[in-house]
């Protein structure tokens, strides 16, 4: 059974059509992330699913239950914000059992639940602190707190990391994380951060102008994008992309060609694509090396970026850009790359149109 369905949702502000329709399951106790850029509409998606927006067309089911005109209380959802959204006259103890108060739930009650969440997220010894007297960390987990002692059907979070340090923000991925597998909870969290998504999210929705562009596990996102445009948003440094013309293709592979002449085969169908169509060619910073490979692209290296255990190599072939990641815990010389090798089975190839040839030949993913 899903835990939330959303069907047909749309939004419109003035022209601005924000949201065009977009319909996805959540089932229980997944960690789905949102991710997008700004204006995808993922937030004012977050925004519809708690109550606090409203779609102008379609329908939000939450355990069955339709919930367009219940308030974010009777839906059984909790939102975390990006701003902590503390009261700064109340302690800790306070701003977290402050909705259980609103509830009129009993001084007792709200007692142990407040407590109960505090050993979740070690807040016990900062209980009768102010929130001026707490870290960015300490007040985001009051913050989490603060939907926890709730027990509600959804967690929701709107970006909640974005205000902290990178320290801090790695950290309070690590807290986050063990607080879903401690609660087995529901939760949906809105970023633009690909890291945080791909390290948190049992399944992805990646969201562009108002449409889902794709959804699944992140590792499948990663090795078989629908699109151009998820293959350019997972992954950092980026997925280089070159262009290129199909020479040849059957539904057993297909044979292309790079500016320069060279000539790569590839496990890709391309039936139904005329040869001497141009296309274009992924490929990840970390499948190109100046190792060897089953194909070598030409290489013209500018800069050798050395961050310890790794390096980033940046030059062109031919006339595209290109990121190569070397694992060589050494410094090259940009005359002594000359080019870089490349496994043929990790390559994308993508239509004009920005589609993964791939997934439309129906080729499996490689695992």
């Amino acid at each position: 059974m899903s835990d939330l369905k959303l069907r047909g949702i749309k939004r419109r502000f003035g022209a601005f059509e924000a949201l065009k329709g977009i319909d996805l399951d959540i089932v229980h106790g997944e960690f789905v992330v949102f991710v997008g850029p700004s204006g995808c509409g993922k937030s004012t998606l977050l925004r519809i699913i708690a109550g606090l927006d409203q779609a102008d067309t379609g329908d939000i089911v939450v355990e069955g239950t339709r919930v367009n005109d219940h308030t974010p209380f009777e839906r059984g959802v909790a939102m975390v914000f990006q701003s902590y959204a503390l009261y700064p006259h109340m302690t800790v103890a306070q701003n977290m059992g402050f909705p259980l108060k609103m509830a009129n739930e009993t001084p007792a009650e709200i007692d142990r639940k407040v407590r109960a969440a505090a050993d979740i997220l070690q807040l016990g010894a900062l209980l009768e602190r102010k929130p001026d007297q707490l870290s960015g960390g300490q007040k985001q987990r009051v913050a989490m707190g603060r939907t926890i002692v709730r027990a509600p059907k959804l967690f929701l979070f709107d970006e909640p990391l974005s205000n902290l340090d990178a320290d801090l923000r790695i950290e309070m991925r690590v807290e986050i994380e063990k607080l879903h597998r401690r609660l087995e909870a529901t939760m949906i969290y809105v970023t633009h951060d690909q890291v945080e998504a791909m390290t948190l999210a049992d399944r992805i929705v990646v969201l562009r102008a108002g449409m889902i562009e794709q959804v699944g596990p992140p590792l499948d996102l990663y090795e078989n994008p629908a699109n151009m445009f998820v293959a350019s948003f997972l992954g950092a440094p980026k997925i280089n992309f070159l262009s290129v013309r199909l020479i040849s293709g059957s539904s057993a592979g297909s044979v292309v060609e790079l500016g320069d002449g060279t000539r790569v085969q590839v496990p890709i169908p391309s039936v139904g694509v005329a040869p001497g169509s141009l296309l274009t060619m992924g490929i990840r910073p970390e499948d190109l090396s100046p190792g060897d490979g089953d194909f070598r692209l030409p290489f013209v290296m500018d800069l050798q970026e050395q961050l310890g255990p790794t390096s980033y190599l940046y030059g062109q072939s031919s006339a595209d850009k290109i990121i190569a990641e070397s694992r060589l815990r050494v410094s090259l010389k940009a005359e002594a790359v000359r080019s870089l090798g490349a496994a043929s089975d990790r390559v994308h190839l993508f239509l004009p149109d920005g589609q993964s040839l791939r997934r439309l030949a129906g080729s499996e993913v490689r695992q």
